[in-house]
């Protein structure tokens, strides 16, 4: 229990300082010329998981269902930075795991909060992510031999409905004003559990932290 109480506190210290870091503009910065504004939609394929402790032989769960709208803010940062950029928006997904016994997925909403550094070069940019996110679960369903299209699972307080972590990720974009097309690839790790860890024995507790490996397309106008 000492183990995750620390784990939690050095996973709190994480996204504050990494919040600081993408809230920290100074006004003054706002008068600087260096601005792009664009908004876009992106969706892809997911790799999720569950980092369990002690293991349960789980496996990841591909998903298909992800699906973005987003805006990016690009400014100099500090006056100093000039390939600094926000990025925030809504993101529709899905966390799981699969075992011998059973396979469950929950479908999630999430809100991203990014620092997208650009390198840009031709009509190019190289783009490196690093940030933060909240995810509320909405549902869950477990898939089980017996109950192979699935079965709605029943959340009570065992089941833990808010999610928060940290992100990071490299990619390429195109860019054909207005328009810019992007392609990505970002891992995203909880520093939230995904269930009660003592949901099966209140002395044999069970940690779970989700994860996810997302590979991304995307289209964006700049305003």
């Amino acid at each position: 229990m000492l183990r995750y109480l620390s784990r939690s506190r050095k996973g709190k210290w994480l996204v504050v300082l990494t919040v600081l870091l993408l809230a920290g503009i100074p006004a003054g910065a706002q008068t600087n010329p260096h601005k792009e504004h664009m908004v876009g939609i992106r969706g892809g394929y997911a790799f999720n998981g569950v980092s369990f402790n002690p293991d349960r032989k789980q496996k990841m769960v591909p998903s298909y269902r992800n699906a973005s709208i987003l805006y990016t803010y690009y400014h100099d940062l500090w006056k100093t930075m000039p390939y600094f950029g926000l990025q925030t928006g809504f993101t529709y997904t899905q966390q799981g795991y699969e075992t011998p016994d059973l396979k469950r997925v929950y479908e999630v909403l999430r809100i991203p909060l990014t620092s997208q550094f650009h390198i840009d070069f031709w009509k190019m940019r190289l783009l490196i992510n690093l940030g933060c996110f909240g995810s509320y679960r909405m549902s869950a369903i477990d898939y089980t031999i017996d109950v192979p299209d699935g079965q709605q699972v029943e959340f009570d307080s065992n089941h833990l409905y808010l999610d928060y972590g940290i992100q990071g990720g490299l990619g390429l974009s195109l860019v054909l004003r207005p328009f810019e097309f992007q392609i990505e690839a970002n891992y995203l790790y909880s520093l939230s559990m995904i269930e009660n860890p003592a949901l099966y024995s209140n002395e044999y507790y069970t940690y779970g932290y989700p994860n996810q490996l997302l590979f991304t397309l995307g289209i964006f106008i700049h305003l």
